[in-house]
């Protein structure tokens, strides 16, 4: 029996209907990057903030799969080389920025997704407690193979390769940034102006006509800056790209889980307002040496560890309930997504797969 023109449609219709999300085109694009956020950090973290297991909201996430995180010459990545392979899909050497070694001893650009958006027209935004020349910031514009050179970072930020760079810029380094545009006789503030930034401290600068730039060198509340952001970057009806960055280091145990249950509570807030256009993708540049050792249940996970914490003796490393090894560690990290594209994240992958995926989610293809 054949369809009718309108029983087509109606079998169309509800073939949509019934579609899952994951198999629509996302509209924007969310990446938060936990940094140095592995699977025994969000395990510990969730503990410590809930007193229960499994209790943060990344992991209740829907897709998830485990990333690799080695880079192109160490077995364990520096923040560099893992935010490159997430961004541009290419592995590099640890300490590289979105540029590839070749064979003649020069540095090959490699094009962000951030850049992507930029020569698509869509709004972008980066997002980070920690300074905005810092390695996972400065891997989605810049392309230097040193992380160390802050001078050319801040050149090529103003200074972007395609579109008309970052719309919305928030995190650290305001000193940073005042001693090295000084060296071209400016102020910080003074370069972003020329370079068309709003420029200020307060993370409310952003709201407003235009591009935004706000650096300052002490903490600020997330929730309200990333939402802020975000309102920002809704403005193009074309889409955004938002990455958010925040520091998961546990070489201060206490703050480096505090961190990790921050960005938690961006993860929940801003999955419930980005919309279902938005593929959300939550992952780490790499882990840490954090283990849980002990600690009984009924009694709160802070308490007990700042009790073992004040015995004579005591160090991070020999803390018995949680300890912490101080370094970069090389197992595969939690990849958690929801939204379009999300099911694309499954199984065991590479980190240079996140590229493809968000790239996927949006439709794209890469340049050859």
């Amino acid at each position: 029996m054949k369809f009718g023109s309108i029983g087509m449609m109606a079998a169309a219709g509800a073939l949509l209907a019934a579609a899952p999300a994951s198999a629509q085109q996302a509209r924007n694009v969310i990446l938060f990057l936990g940094d140095a956020g592995g699977i025994p950090t969000l395990n510990a973290a969730g503990i410590m903030a809930h007193d229960r297991p499994q209790s943060l909201y990344i992991q209740s996430m829907p897709d998830i799969a485990l990333s690799d995180t080695s880079s192109l010459n160490n077995w364990v990545t520096d923040s560099a080389a893992g935010m490159t392979a997430i961004i541009t899909g290419h592995k590099t050497n640890n300490g590289m920025l979105s540029v590839l070694p070749d064979a003649n001893g020069a540095n090959v650009p490699v094009k962000s997704f951030l850049e992507y958006a930029e020569q698509r027209g869509l709004s972008t935004g980066v997002v980070t407690n920690m300074p905005i020349w810092d390695a996972t910031p400065a891997a989605t514009f810049a392309h230097v193979p040193s992380r160390k050179d802050k001078d050319q970072i801040f050149r090529q930020m103003l200074a972007p390769r395609f579109g008309d760079g970052v719309d919305v810029l928030i995190g650290k380094g305001r000193s940073d940034a005042e001693a090295s545009f000084a060296k071209d006789g400016v102020t910080a503030e003074q370069a972003f102006a020329k370079a068309g930034y709003r420029f200020g401290a307060d993370p409310a600068t952003v709201e407003g006509k235009g591009r935004a730039a706000v650096l300052r060198d002490e903490d600020y509340a997330p929730i309200p800056a990333v939402e802020a952001t975000l309102r920002q970057l809704s403005r193009n009806p074309k889409g955004y790209f938002l990455m958010v960055e925040w520091d998961m280091h546990t070489d201060d145990p206490q703050k480096g889980l505090r961190h990790a249950a921050e960005m938690d509570d961006m993860v929940r807030r801003i999955s419930a307002i980005a919309g279902k256009d938005t593929l959300i993708l939550f992952t780490a540049d790499h882990s840490f040496g954090l283990r849980m050792n002990s600690g009984k249940r009924g009694a709160p996970m802070a308490q007990q560890y700042a009790e073992a914490a004040a015995k004579p003796g005591s160090t991070i490393a020999t803390n018995p309930v949680i300890s912490v090894v101080d370094t970069h560690t090389g197992e595969e990290v939690l990849a958690a997504a929801s939204g379009p594209g999300a099911n694309r994240v499954h199984g065991f992958l590479p980190n240079t797969r996140l590229f493809d995926v968000m790239m996927a989610a949006m439709g794209w293809k890469k340049d050859k």
